[in-house]
């Protein structure tokens, strides 16, 4: 197993395992091309993308920030032209899913909490530790340049979601708060 910094050519495997795993997540629904534009995004600093590699071939990632202050700010003007391209195709294919996106931006940005934050995490289904050993990557990556020693981050649903739950306890965060996110979904906010 040999976790690393992902490249652009491991985009498409991410883009799979992430509709493979968040097939009913908002932004599955915007499809591939989107999701590539995405995450092609986190290969840019201050974003951050790493896969966990085992056998030849990408099992698993974990997407995030080193500060969330202004992150999705940075992210899109960072790939201003590419996320253009993809909200026009959004526009005409899904006009309310822009919207919803264009709301969340602007309401992420409100957040007093000051963090480093773990935004997407996934594997293929497996019994060999990848999401445990991402998790541990990821956080050593953040550490690297967290000068300002900012906590890590990450939401996850409260119902019906005790398997995350007790992994992100089992690796040391704590329930910050429980909060109804944008959509009304009921979701943990995990601090380390």
């Amino acid at each position: 197993m040999t976790i690393r910094k992902a490249t652009k050519r491991d985009i498409a495997t991410i883009v799979d395992i992430h509709i493979q795993r968040f097939s009913t997540f908002f932004l599955s629904s915007l499809g591939k091309p989107f999701l590539k534009t995405f995450y092609t995004a986190f290969l840019k600093y201050p974003a951050l993308l790493i896969v966990v590699e085992d056998e030849g071939t990408v099992k698993g990632f974990a997407a995030g920030s080193r500060d969330n202050r202004s992150f999705f700010k940075k992210l899109l003007m960072n790939n201003f032209l590419c996320f253009t391209v993809q909200g026009i195709q959004v526009l005409f294919n899904n006009p309310s899913a822009l919207r919803r996106m264009a709301s969340n931006a602007g309401k992420s940005e409100k957040n007093n909490l000051i963090f480093a934050e773990l935004l997407s995490i996934a594997t293929i289904r497996n019994k060999k530790g990848y999401g445990k050993a991402l998790l541990n990557e990821f956080e050593r990556e953040v550490a690297k340049e967290n000068s300002l020693n900012l906590p890590i981050s990450l939401t996850t649903d409260y119902d019906d979601n005790e398997k995350a739950i007790q992994f992100y306890k089992d690796c040391g965060y704590r329930i910050h708060e429980v909060f109804h996110s944008y959509q009304g979904r009921k979701m943990y906010r995990f601090i380390k």
